[in-house]
Protein backbone atom coordinates (compact mmCIF):
# COMPACT_ATOMS: atom_id res chain seq x y z
CA UNK A 1 0.00 0.00 0.00
CA UNK A 2 0.84 3.19 -0.32
CA UNK A 3 2.73 4.91 2.59
CA UNK A 4 0.37 6.50 5.15
CA UNK A 5 1.54 10.08 5.65
CA UNK A 6 -0.58 11.41 8.00
CA UNK A 7 -2.11 8.61 11.01
CA UNK A 8 -4.18 9.24 13.28
CA UNK A 9 -6.03 7.46 15.77
CA UNK A 10 -9.25 8.37 17.42
CA UNK A 11 -10.14 6.38 20.46
CA UNK A 12 -13.72 6.57 22.48
CA UNK A 13 -14.20 5.40 25.83
CA UNK A 14 -17.78 3.56 26.27
CA UNK A 15 -16.97 2.32 29.63
CA UNK A 16 -18.14 5.50 31.66
CA UNK A 17 -15.07 5.08 33.71
CA UNK A 18 -12.63 7.64 33.16
CA UNK A 19 -10.73 9.74 35.70
CA UNK A 20 -12.65 13.21 36.06
CA UNK A 21 -11.36 15.60 33.34
CA UNK A 22 -10.12 13.06 30.74
CA UNK A 23 -12.00 13.40 27.89
CA UNK A 24 -14.14 10.07 26.62
CA UNK A 25 -12.70 11.24 22.64
CA UNK A 26 -9.25 11.39 22.33
CA UNK A 27 -7.39 11.83 19.14
CA UNK A 28 -3.55 9.91 19.06
CA UNK A 29 -1.47 11.82 16.28
CA UNK A 30 1.44 10.77 14.52
CA UNK A 31 3.74 11.88 16.86
CA UNK A 32 2.68 8.89 19.29
CA UNK A 33 2.00 6.61 16.47
CA UNK A 34 5.35 4.28 16.05
CA UNK A 35 5.93 4.69 12.11
CA UNK A 36 6.74 1.41 9.85
CA UNK A 37 4.74 -0.54 12.91
CA UNK A 38 0.99 -0.49 11.22
CA UNK A 39 0.23 -3.89 9.65
CA UNK A 40 -2.93 -5.12 8.45
CA UNK A 41 -4.39 -8.26 8.23
CA UNK A 42 -7.40 -8.84 6.21
CA UNK A 43 -8.68 -12.22 5.72
CA UNK A 44 -12.13 -12.58 3.83
CA UNK A 45 -12.37 -16.62 3.90
CA UNK A 46 -12.07 -19.42 6.26
CA UNK A 47 -12.87 -22.00 4.29
CA UNK A 48 -16.31 -21.11 3.11
CA UNK A 49 -16.86 -19.71 6.44
CA UNK A 50 -16.40 -15.95 7.06
CA UNK A 51 -13.35 -14.64 8.99
CA UNK A 52 -12.04 -11.30 10.59
CA UNK A 53 -9.57 -8.17 9.93
CA UNK A 54 -7.23 -6.72 12.11
CA UNK A 55 -4.70 -3.73 12.61
CA UNK A 56 -1.58 -3.98 15.19
CA UNK A 57 0.35 -1.08 15.68
CA UNK A 58 2.39 0.44 18.39
CA UNK A 59 2.32 3.47 20.50
CA UNK A 60 4.79 5.40 22.07
CA UNK A 61 5.26 5.03 25.89
CA UNK A 62 4.80 8.68 26.39
CA UNK A 63 1.35 9.08 24.30
CA UNK A 64 -1.08 10.31 27.21
CA UNK A 65 -4.00 8.46 26.12
CA UNK A 66 -1.98 5.28 27.26
CA UNK A 67 -2.98 5.90 30.86
CA UNK A 68 -6.79 5.35 30.07
CA UNK A 69 -6.26 2.33 27.78
CA UNK A 70 -4.49 0.49 30.20
CA UNK A 71 -7.41 1.92 33.47
CA UNK A 72 -10.47 1.65 30.88
CA UNK A 73 -12.75 -1.85 31.89
CA UNK A 74 -15.47 -0.73 28.89
CA UNK A 75 -14.96 -1.13 25.62
CA UNK A 76 -12.91 1.26 23.38
CA UNK A 77 -13.91 2.19 19.86
CA UNK A 78 -11.03 2.80 17.42
CA UNK A 79 -11.25 4.65 14.03
CA UNK A 80 -8.00 4.57 12.49
CA UNK A 81 -7.60 7.39 9.69
CA UNK A 82 -4.31 8.60 6.86
CA UNK A 83 -5.00 12.55 6.85
CA UNK A 84 -9.03 12.55 5.88
CA UNK A 85 -9.09 8.82 4.71
CA UNK A 86 -10.52 6.61 7.21
CA UNK A 87 -8.29 3.34 6.72
CA UNK A 88 -10.16 0.98 9.82
CA UNK A 89 -12.75 1.09 11.98
CA UNK A 90 -13.30 -1.20 14.88
CA UNK A 91 -12.56 -1.84 18.64
CA UNK A 92 -9.55 -2.25 20.81
CA UNK A 93 -8.46 -5.52 22.15
CA UNK A 94 -8.11 -5.92 25.60
CA UNK A 95 -4.95 -7.66 24.89
CA UNK A 96 -1.96 -5.47 24.33
CA UNK A 97 1.72 -5.73 26.06
CA UNK A 98 4.83 -3.25 26.77
CA UNK A 99 7.36 -3.44 24.30
CA UNK A 100 10.78 -1.73 23.04
CA UNK A 101 10.99 0.06 19.66
CA UNK A 102 14.03 -0.58 16.95
CA UNK A 103 14.87 2.55 18.65
CA UNK A 104 15.09 1.58 21.93
CA UNK A 105 12.05 3.59 23.18
CA UNK A 106 8.89 1.75 25.30
CA UNK A 107 5.91 1.30 23.05
CA UNK A 108 2.93 0.00 23.95
CA UNK A 109 1.49 -3.18 21.25
CA UNK A 110 -2.33 -2.48 20.41
CA UNK A 111 -4.57 -4.46 18.42
CA UNK A 112 -7.40 -3.21 16.41
CA UNK A 113 -10.13 -5.93 16.06
CA UNK A 114 -12.88 -5.30 13.80
CA UNK A 115 -16.57 -4.46 14.26
CA UNK A 116 -17.76 -8.22 14.47
CA UNK A 117 -15.00 -9.79 16.25
CA UNK A 118 -16.46 -7.48 19.20
CA UNK A 119 -20.03 -6.98 18.41
CA UNK A 120 -21.32 -10.13 17.05
CA UNK A 121 -20.70 -11.89 20.75
CA UNK A 122 -24.03 -10.63 22.21
CA UNK A 123 -26.99 -12.98 22.69
CA UNK A 124 -28.77 -12.38 19.35
CA UNK A 125 -32.18 -12.25 22.38
CA UNK A 126 -32.49 -11.76 26.08
CA UNK A 127 -35.29 -14.62 26.52
CA UNK A 128 -37.19 -17.37 24.89
CA UNK A 129 -37.23 -18.09 21.31
CA UNK A 130 -37.14 -16.20 18.17
CA UNK A 131 -38.92 -17.07 14.99
CA UNK A 132 -36.98 -16.16 11.52
CA UNK A 133 -39.37 -16.73 8.59
CA UNK A 134 -38.43 -13.88 6.09
CA UNK A 135 -35.89 -12.93 3.27
CA UNK A 136 -32.29 -13.35 4.41
CA UNK A 137 -31.86 -9.68 4.04
CA UNK A 138 -34.26 -8.64 6.61
CA UNK A 139 -32.77 -11.47 9.23
CA UNK A 140 -29.05 -10.10 8.76
CA UNK A 141 -30.53 -6.65 9.02
CA UNK A 142 -32.62 -7.74 12.77
CA UNK A 143 -29.41 -9.30 13.73
CA UNK A 144 -26.97 -6.47 13.27
CA UNK A 145 -29.69 -4.48 15.10
CA UNK A 146 -29.18 -6.61 17.47
CA UNK A 147 -25.71 -6.77 17.93
CA UNK A 148 -25.48 -2.64 17.54
CA UNK A 149 -23.62 -3.05 13.74
CA UNK A 150 -24.25 -1.25 10.62
CA UNK A 151 -25.00 -2.63 7.49
CA UNK A 152 -23.62 -0.71 4.58
CA UNK A 153 -25.97 0.79 2.00
CA UNK A 154 -23.85 -1.22 -0.73
CA UNK A 155 -24.40 -4.37 0.97
CA UNK A 156 -25.81 -7.45 -1.20
CA UNK A 157 -29.26 -7.84 -0.99
CA UNK A 158 -30.31 -11.65 -0.64
CA UNK A 159 -34.24 -12.25 -0.79
CA UNK A 160 -34.17 -15.94 -0.55
CA UNK A 161 -36.70 -16.80 2.19
CA UNK A 162 -34.70 -18.59 5.65
CA UNK A 163 -36.98 -20.12 8.20
CA UNK A 164 -35.23 -21.19 11.23
CA UNK A 165 -36.08 -20.52 15.27
CA UNK A 166 -33.43 -19.60 17.53
CA UNK A 167 -32.69 -20.45 21.25
CA UNK A 168 -31.47 -17.11 23.56
CA UNK A 169 -28.53 -19.34 24.07
CA UNK A 170 -27.21 -18.41 20.43
CA UNK A 171 -25.19 -15.01 20.39
CA UNK A 172 -25.62 -12.96 17.04
CA UNK A 173 -22.24 -14.33 15.72
CA UNK A 174 -23.42 -17.73 15.42
CA UNK A 175 -26.71 -17.00 13.95
CA UNK A 176 -25.13 -15.07 11.20
CA UNK A 177 -22.38 -17.26 10.36
CA UNK A 178 -24.73 -20.17 10.16
CA UNK A 179 -27.33 -18.63 7.84
CA UNK A 180 -24.64 -16.44 5.54
CA UNK A 181 -22.79 -19.84 5.31
CA UNK A 182 -25.38 -21.43 4.03
CA UNK A 183 -26.50 -19.50 1.74
CA UNK A 184 -22.78 -19.32 -0.17
CA UNK A 185 -21.88 -15.97 1.15
CA UNK A 186 -19.23 -14.70 3.58
CA UNK A 187 -19.36 -11.29 5.63
CA UNK A 188 -16.68 -8.50 6.21
CA UNK A 189 -16.64 -5.01 7.30
CA UNK A 190 -15.51 -1.75 5.44
CA UNK A 191 -13.19 0.90 6.83
CA UNK A 192 -16.35 2.30 8.16
CA UNK A 193 -16.64 -0.37 10.59
CA UNK A 194 -20.10 -1.35 8.24
CA UNK A 195 -21.29 -4.54 7.17
CA UNK A 196 -20.86 -6.18 3.91
CA UNK A 197 -21.46 -9.31 1.86
CA UNK A 198 -19.32 -11.16 -0.52
CA UNK A 199 -20.75 -14.08 -2.37
CA UNK A 200 -18.28 -17.03 -2.92
CA UNK A 201 -18.43 -17.71 -6.76
CA UNK A 202 -16.28 -18.09 -9.81
CA UNK A 203 -18.19 -18.50 -12.88
CA UNK A 204 -14.75 -18.43 -15.22
CA UNK A 205 -11.56 -18.65 -14.91
CA UNK A 206 -10.88 -16.83 -18.71
CA UNK A 207 -9.33 -13.74 -19.13
CA UNK A 208 -8.59 -13.32 -15.58
CA UNK A 209 -5.77 -10.75 -14.37
CA UNK A 210 -2.93 -12.54 -14.69
CA UNK A 211 0.55 -11.99 -12.01
CA UNK A 212 3.46 -13.05 -13.60
CA UNK A 213 7.67 -12.77 -12.65
CA UNK A 214 6.94 -8.75 -13.38
CA UNK A 215 4.17 -8.77 -10.82
CA UNK A 216 5.74 -10.82 -8.41
CA UNK A 217 7.69 -10.11 -5.91
CA UNK A 218 10.46 -12.02 -3.89
CA UNK A 219 10.73 -12.05 0.06
CA UNK A 220 12.52 -14.05 1.74
CA UNK A 221 13.85 -15.89 -1.30
CA UNK A 222 10.42 -16.47 -2.54
CA UNK A 223 8.13 -15.43 -5.08
CA UNK A 224 5.31 -17.91 -4.98
CA UNK A 225 4.85 -20.80 -2.22
CA UNK A 226 2.79 -23.63 -2.34
CA UNK A 227 1.13 -26.21 0.23
CA UNK A 228 -1.17 -28.57 -0.30
CA UNK A 229 -3.29 -31.01 1.71
CA UNK A 230 -3.14 -34.86 1.39
CA UNK A 231 -7.09 -35.38 1.58
CA UNK A 232 -9.14 -34.59 -1.27
CA UNK A 233 -12.87 -34.36 -1.06
CA UNK A 234 -14.86 -36.14 -4.16
CA UNK A 235 -17.96 -35.00 -3.34
CA UNK A 236 -20.74 -33.84 -1.07
CA UNK A 237 -23.84 -34.92 0.74
CA UNK A 238 -26.64 -32.05 2.57
CA UNK A 239 -29.52 -32.44 4.25
CA UNK A 240 -32.52 -30.18 4.48
CA UNK A 241 -36.30 -30.19 5.24
CA UNK A 242 -38.83 -29.14 3.25
CA UNK A 243 -41.54 -26.94 4.63
CA UNK A 244 -45.50 -26.94 4.71
CA UNK A 245 -47.70 -24.90 6.04
CA UNK A 246 -51.51 -25.18 7.90
CA UNK A 247 -54.15 -22.81 9.31
CA UNK A 248 -56.45 -23.53 12.17
CA UNK A 249 -54.10 -26.50 13.15
CA UNK A 250 -54.90 -27.39 16.32
CA UNK A 251 -52.01 -27.54 18.32
CA UNK A 252 -52.59 -28.07 21.84
CA UNK A 253 -55.10 -29.97 24.14
CA UNK A 254 -55.57 -29.98 27.84
CA UNK A 255 -56.73 -34.07 28.64
CA UNK A 256 -56.48 -33.50 32.44
CA UNK A 257 -59.62 -35.53 33.74
CA UNK A 258 -60.61 -36.41 31.03
CA UNK A 259 -63.21 -39.45 30.66
CA UNK A 260 -67.24 -39.99 30.89
CA UNK A 261 -69.22 -36.80 30.58
CA UNK A 262 -66.13 -34.83 29.62
CA UNK A 263 -64.73 -35.89 26.56
CA UNK A 264 -62.07 -32.43 26.40
CA UNK A 265 -60.78 -32.37 30.19
CA UNK A 266 -62.19 -31.77 33.86
CA UNK A 267 -58.86 -29.72 35.16
CA UNK A 268 -59.78 -28.69 39.06
CA UNK A 269 -58.63 -25.06 39.88
CA UNK A 270 -59.02 -23.90 43.93
CA UNK A 271 -59.66 -19.95 44.31
CA UNK A 272 -56.75 -18.04 43.14
CA UNK A 273 -55.12 -21.12 41.41
CA UNK A 274 -52.77 -20.40 38.57
CA UNK A 275 -52.28 -22.99 35.29
CA UNK A 276 -49.20 -22.44 33.62
CA UNK A 277 -49.25 -25.30 31.07
CA UNK A 278 -47.18 -27.28 33.29
CA UNK A 279 -48.40 -27.38 36.53
CA UNK A 280 -51.20 -25.91 38.87
CA UNK A 281 -49.75 -23.48 41.04
CA UNK A 282 -51.31 -21.93 44.42
CA UNK A 283 -51.62 -18.17 44.70
CA UNK A 284 -49.00 -17.92 46.94
CA UNK A 285 -46.81 -20.31 45.09
CA UNK A 286 -47.42 -17.94 42.00
CA UNK A 287 -46.10 -14.64 43.35
CA UNK A 288 -43.37 -16.37 44.47
CA UNK A 289 -42.53 -18.33 41.61
CA UNK A 290 -43.24 -14.28 39.71
CA UNK A 291 -40.85 -12.66 41.74
CA UNK A 292 -38.11 -14.96 41.00
CA UNK A 293 -35.94 -13.23 38.61
CA UNK A 294 -34.19 -16.74 37.64
CA UNK A 295 -37.01 -18.45 36.62
CA UNK A 296 -37.94 -18.72 33.05
CA UNK A 297 -41.72 -18.65 31.98
CA UNK A 298 -42.77 -22.15 31.00
CA UNK A 299 -43.22 -23.13 27.31
CA UNK A 300 -45.42 -25.18 25.58
CA UNK A 301 -44.08 -26.68 22.62
CA UNK A 302 -47.22 -26.86 19.75
CA UNK A 303 -47.85 -30.79 18.55
CA UNK A 304 -50.01 -32.73 16.34
CA UNK A 305 -52.95 -33.07 19.13
CA UNK A 306 -55.44 -34.28 17.29
CA UNK A 307 -53.01 -37.52 15.94
CA UNK A 308 -53.83 -36.45 12.07
CA UNK A 309 -51.68 -38.45 9.51
CA UNK A 310 -52.64 -36.31 6.58
CA UNK A 311 -51.14 -33.18 7.38
CA UNK A 312 -48.56 -33.32 9.61
CA UNK A 313 -48.40 -37.08 10.97
CA UNK A 314 -45.14 -37.69 12.83
CA UNK A 315 -43.01 -34.56 11.73
CA UNK A 316 -42.53 -31.48 13.85
CA UNK A 317 -43.79 -28.22 13.87
CA UNK A 318 -41.45 -25.58 14.06
CA UNK A 319 -43.15 -22.38 13.99
CA UNK A 320 -47.24 -21.28 15.18
CA UNK A 321 -48.71 -18.01 14.68
CA UNK A 322 -52.34 -16.29 14.97
CA UNK A 323 -52.75 -18.51 17.62
CA UNK A 324 -56.57 -18.97 18.46
CA UNK A 325 -58.21 -20.53 22.20
CA UNK A 326 -61.06 -22.62 22.54
CA UNK A 327 -61.80 -22.54 26.11
CA UNK A 328 -64.89 -23.22 28.70
CA UNK A 329 -65.07 -23.70 32.04
CA UNK A 330 -67.27 -23.70 34.67
CA UNK A 331 -67.37 -20.20 35.85
CA UNK A 332 -66.85 -16.63 34.48
CA UNK A 333 -64.19 -16.01 37.27
CA UNK A 334 -61.73 -18.60 35.46
CA UNK A 335 -60.03 -17.02 32.49
CA UNK A 336 -57.54 -18.21 30.19
CA UNK A 337 -54.61 -17.46 27.79
CA UNK A 338 -52.58 -19.02 24.95
CA UNK A 339 -50.16 -17.07 22.89
CA UNK A 340 -47.54 -17.76 20.79
CA UNK A 341 -43.80 -17.68 22.37
CA UNK A 342 -41.63 -17.72 19.38
CA UNK A 343 -41.09 -20.58 17.12
CA UNK A 344 -43.08 -23.62 18.13
CA UNK A 345 -43.70 -22.81 21.67
CA UNK A 346 -46.84 -21.15 22.84
CA UNK A 347 -47.52 -19.91 26.75
CA UNK A 348 -50.43 -20.99 28.62
CA UNK A 349 -51.94 -18.88 31.35
CA UNK A 350 -55.39 -19.95 33.32
CA UNK A 351 -56.26 -18.24 36.83
CA UNK A 352 -59.25 -18.63 39.02
CA UNK A 353 -59.88 -15.40 40.17
CA UNK A 354 -63.35 -16.60 42.09
CA UNK A 355 -63.30 -17.58 45.97
CA UNK A 356 -64.56 -21.35 45.19
CA UNK A 357 -62.83 -24.09 43.60
CA UNK A 358 -63.88 -24.32 39.33
CA UNK A 359 -63.28 -27.02 36.52
CA UNK A 360 -62.21 -25.85 33.38
CA UNK A 361 -64.26 -28.28 30.85
CA UNK A 362 -61.38 -27.51 27.62
CA UNK A 363 -58.85 -25.53 26.62
CA UNK A 364 -57.65 -26.03 22.62
CA UNK A 365 -55.67 -23.60 20.97
CA UNK A 366 -55.24 -23.81 17.14
CA UNK A 367 -52.96 -21.54 14.98
CA UNK A 368 -51.30 -21.62 11.53
CA UNK A 369 -48.55 -23.61 11.66
CA UNK A 370 -45.16 -24.03 9.52
CA UNK A 371 -44.37 -27.69 9.97
CA UNK A 372 -41.51 -30.42 8.29
CA UNK A 373 -42.70 -32.31 5.23
CA UNK A 374 -39.95 -34.11 4.81
CA UNK A 375 -36.07 -34.79 5.12
CA UNK A 376 -33.77 -34.64 1.93
CA UNK A 377 -30.14 -35.07 0.97
CA UNK A 378 -28.27 -33.83 -1.79
CA UNK A 379 -25.59 -35.83 -3.27
CA UNK A 380 -23.19 -34.37 -5.83
CA UNK A 381 -21.02 -37.77 -6.22
CA UNK A 382 -20.75 -38.99 -10.02
CA UNK A 383 -23.89 -41.17 -8.82
CA UNK A 384 -26.25 -41.45 -5.48
CA UNK A 385 -23.71 -44.49 -4.46
CA UNK A 386 -20.71 -43.01 -4.86
CA UNK A 387 -18.61 -40.94 -2.51
CA UNK A 388 -19.16 -41.96 0.64
CA UNK A 389 -16.31 -42.49 2.66
CA UNK A 390 -16.09 -40.53 4.96
CA UNK A 391 -12.01 -39.51 4.28
CA UNK A 392 -13.28 -38.05 0.92
CA UNK A 393 -16.95 -36.78 1.70
CA UNK A 394 -18.22 -33.03 2.70
CA UNK A 395 -21.32 -33.24 4.92
CA UNK A 396 -23.62 -30.42 5.94
CA UNK A 397 -26.98 -30.29 7.91
CA UNK A 398 -29.06 -26.45 6.63
CA UNK A 399 -30.56 -25.03 8.94
CA UNK A 400 -32.59 -21.55 7.28
CA UNK A 401 -32.30 -23.22 4.01
CA UNK A 402 -35.52 -25.20 3.18
CA UNK A 403 -35.54 -25.11 -1.14
CA UNK A 404 -33.93 -27.70 -3.11
CA UNK A 405 -32.24 -25.35 -5.75
CA UNK A 406 -30.98 -23.51 -3.00
CA UNK A 407 -29.45 -26.85 -1.04
CA UNK A 408 -28.48 -28.25 -4.37
CA UNK A 409 -26.47 -24.96 -5.02
CA UNK A 410 -24.61 -25.03 -1.61
CA UNK A 411 -24.10 -28.64 -2.01
CA UNK A 412 -22.25 -27.87 -5.06
CA UNK A 413 -20.11 -25.07 -3.40
CA UNK A 414 -19.14 -27.22 -1.11
CA UNK A 415 -18.33 -29.96 -3.44
CA UNK A 416 -16.35 -28.12 -5.82
CA UNK A 417 -14.43 -25.40 -3.65
CA UNK A 418 -13.05 -27.49 -1.89
CA UNK A 419 -12.27 -30.02 -4.65
CA UNK A 420 -9.27 -27.10 -5.28
CA UNK A 421 -8.87 -25.40 -2.14
CA UNK A 422 -6.44 -28.28 -1.04
CA UNK A 423 -3.82 -25.98 -2.70
CA UNK A 424 -3.13 -22.64 -0.63
CA UNK A 425 -0.45 -20.52 -2.39
CA UNK A 426 1.27 -17.47 -1.00
CA UNK A 427 2.67 -15.16 -2.93
CA UNK A 428 4.14 -11.72 -2.64
CA UNK A 429 3.10 -8.35 -5.11
CA UNK A 430 2.97 -4.64 -5.20
CA UNK A 431 -0.50 -5.12 -7.02
CA UNK A 432 -3.72 -4.17 -4.89
CA UNK A 433 -5.35 -7.04 -4.82
CA UNK A 434 -8.88 -7.25 -2.77
CA UNK A 435 -9.61 -10.55 -0.89
CA UNK A 436 -12.32 -11.97 -2.82
CA UNK A 437 -10.53 -11.40 -5.98
CA UNK A 438 -9.41 -14.42 -8.46
CA UNK A 439 -6.29 -14.52 -10.44
CA UNK A 440 -3.63 -15.94 -12.23
CA UNK A 441 -0.56 -16.72 -10.92
CA UNK A 442 1.76 -17.33 -13.66
CA UNK A 443 5.82 -18.22 -12.79
CA UNK A 444 7.79 -17.90 -16.01
CA UNK A 445 10.60 -17.33 -14.05
CA UNK A 446 11.42 -20.51 -12.22
CA UNK A 447 8.67 -23.24 -11.56
CA UNK A 448 6.53 -22.61 -14.84
CA UNK A 449 3.09 -22.51 -12.20
CA UNK A 450 0.27 -21.34 -13.99
CA UNK A 451 -2.90 -21.58 -11.85
CA UNK A 452 -6.20 -19.85 -11.48
CA UNK A 453 -6.71 -18.55 -7.67
CA UNK A 454 -8.89 -16.83 -5.45
CA UNK A 455 -7.24 -14.69 -2.88
CA UNK A 456 -8.70 -15.70 0.69
CA UNK A 457 -6.49 -13.41 2.58
CA UNK A 458 -3.71 -10.55 3.03
CA UNK A 459 -1.28 -8.65 5.08
CA UNK A 460 0.49 -5.31 4.58
CA UNK A 461 2.42 -2.55 6.08
CA UNK A 462 2.98 1.26 6.27
CA UNK A 463 6.46 -0.01 5.55
CA UNK A 464 7.04 -1.45 2.65
CA UNK A 465 4.73 -1.51 -0.78
CA UNK A 466 4.85 -4.92 -1.16
CA UNK A 467 1.38 -7.37 0.06
CA UNK A 468 1.85 -10.63 1.26
CA UNK A 469 -1.71 -12.77 -0.03
CA UNK A 470 -2.79 -15.85 1.10
CA UNK A 471 -5.05 -17.66 -1.75
CA UNK A 472 -6.41 -20.96 -2.86
CA UNK A 473 -6.66 -22.87 -6.12
CA UNK A 474 -9.98 -22.41 -7.85
CA UNK A 475 -12.05 -23.44 -10.94
CA UNK A 476 -15.17 -22.55 -11.99
CA UNK A 477 -18.17 -23.14 -10.51
CA UNK A 478 -21.61 -24.84 -11.76
CA UNK A 479 -23.80 -24.37 -9.10
CA UNK A 480 -26.76 -25.62 -10.97
CA UNK A 481 -25.54 -28.61 -12.07
CA UNK A 482 -27.64 -31.32 -11.74
CA UNK A 483 -27.01 -33.51 -7.97
CA UNK A 484 -28.81 -36.36 -6.79
CA UNK A 485 -31.70 -35.73 -4.51
CA UNK A 486 -33.44 -38.61 -1.57
CA UNK A 487 -36.03 -38.22 0.58
CA UNK A 488 -34.77 -40.00 3.57
CA UNK A 489 -37.96 -38.67 6.06
CA UNK A 490 -40.97 -38.95 3.94
CA UNK A 491 -43.36 -35.94 4.01
CA UNK A 492 -47.30 -35.66 5.01
CA UNK A 493 -50.14 -34.52 2.71
CA UNK A 494 -47.97 -33.55 -0.19
CA UNK A 495 -49.68 -32.70 -3.10
CA UNK A 496 -49.09 -35.01 -6.04
CA UNK A 497 -48.73 -33.44 -9.40
CA UNK A 498 -49.73 -35.01 -12.80
CA UNK A 499 -47.72 -38.51 -12.92
CA UNK A 500 -44.60 -38.20 -15.44
CA UNK A 501 -42.74 -40.99 -17.29
CA UNK A 502 -42.21 -44.08 -15.72
CA UNK A 503 -38.67 -43.97 -14.38
CA UNK A 504 -37.81 -47.67 -14.81
CA UNK A 505 -34.25 -47.21 -14.04
CA UNK A 506 -34.38 -44.73 -10.98
CA UNK A 507 -33.70 -46.02 -7.53
CA UNK A 508 -35.15 -44.67 -4.67
CA UNK A 509 -34.30 -45.47 -1.14
CA UNK A 510 -37.17 -44.77 1.54
CA UNK A 511 -36.34 -44.79 5.20
CA UNK A 512 -39.54 -45.42 7.71
CA UNK A 513 -39.28 -44.95 11.33
CA UNK A 514 -41.24 -46.85 13.21
CA UNK A 515 -40.94 -44.81 16.15
CA UNK A 516 -41.15 -41.52 14.64
CA UNK A 517 -38.60 -38.87 12.79
CA UNK A 518 -38.60 -35.98 15.52
CA UNK A 519 -37.62 -36.51 19.08
CA UNK A 520 -36.77 -34.58 21.55
CA UNK A 521 -32.62 -34.26 22.77
CA UNK A 522 -31.86 -35.14 26.16
CA UNK A 523 -35.30 -37.40 26.37
CA UNK A 524 -34.55 -41.24 25.99
CA UNK A 525 -35.58 -42.93 22.77
CA UNK A 526 -35.55 -45.57 20.63
CA UNK A 527 -36.79 -46.50 17.41
CA UNK A 528 -36.13 -49.09 14.52
CA UNK A 529 -35.80 -47.41 10.94
CA UNK A 530 -36.06 -49.80 7.94
CA UNK A 531 -34.87 -49.24 4.48
CA UNK A 532 -36.92 -49.90 1.56
CA UNK A 533 -35.77 -50.27 -1.93
CA UNK A 534 -38.09 -49.15 -5.30
CA UNK A 535 -36.75 -49.37 -8.71
CA UNK A 536 -39.15 -47.69 -11.10
CA UNK A 537 -41.95 -47.35 -8.15
CA UNK A 538 -41.61 -51.04 -7.77
CA UNK A 539 -40.32 -52.11 -4.57
CA UNK A 540 -37.57 -54.79 -4.84
CA UNK A 541 -35.35 -54.51 -1.42
CA UNK A 542 -36.00 -58.46 -0.89
CA UNK A 543 -33.39 -58.06 -4.03
CA UNK A 544 -30.84 -57.29 -1.76
CA UNK A 545 -28.43 -58.63 1.40
CA UNK A 546 -27.93 -56.86 4.68
CA UNK A 547 -24.45 -56.45 3.53
CA UNK A 548 -25.77 -53.91 0.51
CA UNK A 549 -27.26 -51.59 3.34
CA UNK A 550 -25.01 -49.28 4.96
CA UNK A 551 -26.35 -46.56 7.75
CA UNK A 552 -24.49 -43.35 8.79
CA UNK A 553 -24.94 -40.63 10.86
CA UNK A 554 -24.66 -36.57 10.32
CA UNK A 555 -24.98 -33.77 12.98
CA UNK A 556 -22.91 -30.58 13.78
CA UNK A 557 -20.45 -32.74 15.60
CA UNK A 558 -18.47 -33.85 12.37
CA UNK A 559 -15.41 -35.55 14.80
CA UNK A 560 -18.35 -37.53 16.63
CA UNK A 561 -19.97 -38.67 13.09
CA UNK A 562 -16.91 -40.17 12.00
CA UNK A 563 -16.14 -42.70 15.20
CA UNK A 564 -20.05 -43.29 15.06
CA UNK A 565 -19.85 -44.07 11.35
CA UNK A 566 -16.70 -45.88 11.43
CA UNK A 567 -18.55 -48.39 14.62
CA UNK A 568 -21.27 -49.19 12.27
CA UNK A 569 -19.60 -49.42 8.83
CA UNK A 570 -18.94 -53.26 8.70
CA UNK A 571 -22.93 -53.85 10.16
CA UNK A 572 -24.48 -54.08 7.12
CA UNK A 573 -28.53 -54.26 8.02
CA UNK A 574 -31.65 -53.29 5.97
CA UNK A 575 -32.86 -51.75 9.64
CA UNK A 576 -31.28 -50.23 12.33
CA UNK A 577 -32.47 -49.57 16.33
CA UNK A 578 -31.32 -45.79 17.65
CA UNK A 579 -31.41 -44.54 21.26
CA UNK A 580 -31.05 -41.33 22.71
CA UNK A 581 -27.44 -42.61 23.06
CA UNK A 582 -26.71 -42.94 18.91
CA UNK A 583 -27.63 -38.89 18.97
CA UNK A 584 -25.38 -35.75 19.58
CA UNK A 585 -27.72 -33.08 19.40
CA UNK A 586 -29.54 -32.49 16.22
CA UNK A 587 -28.49 -35.56 14.17
CA UNK A 588 -29.54 -36.78 10.75
CA UNK A 589 -29.46 -40.94 10.14
CA UNK A 590 -28.99 -42.23 6.27
CA UNK A 591 -29.07 -45.21 4.44
CA UNK A 592 -26.89 -46.23 1.44
CA UNK A 593 -27.58 -48.07 -0.97
CA UNK A 594 -24.16 -49.97 -2.03
CA UNK A 595 -24.70 -51.71 -5.24
CA UNK A 596 -27.61 -51.72 -7.75
CA UNK A 597 -28.90 -54.81 -9.79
Amino acid sequence: MATITDPSLTLSFLGGDLQAAHPSVQTIGQEHIVRRTVAFHQQLLSGLKSASNQVDLLLHGNCAAIEDIVATEGDIKAVLRDGSATLFTGYLSTNFTWTVTHSGKKALAITLEDTGTRLLGKAFIPGGKHLFNCSASAAIASICAAAGITVSASCIFIPHIVTSTVESTRSCRDILDRLVYELGHVYCFDPLGELRLFKVDCTSTEDLPVLDRDDLAVVGGNAITLSKRIRQYKSARVSFTRLGTASDYLVYRNTTGRGEGHPYCYMKLDPGAHFDGTEIHTESGWEEAQADSLRKAALIEACNASGEGAIVGSNGIIAVSDVRMDFASESGSVTASITAAGGPYLRIQVHNGGSLPYHVTRLDAYASIIHIRDTNIVRTAATAFEGESSDNLLTDELEFVHDRSLAQAHANLLGQYHRHSNCRYTFFSERDIPPGSVVRLVDNAFSGLDVAVMVTARTFTDESPVFQYQAVGISAFDLGVAAHLETIAGGSGDTAGEAGPPGEDAYQVQVVSEGGTTFRMGQPFSTTMVARVFKGGVEVTDNFTDSDFRWSRSSLDAHADGIWNSMHYSAGSKSLTITQQDAVGRSNFFCTLLRRI
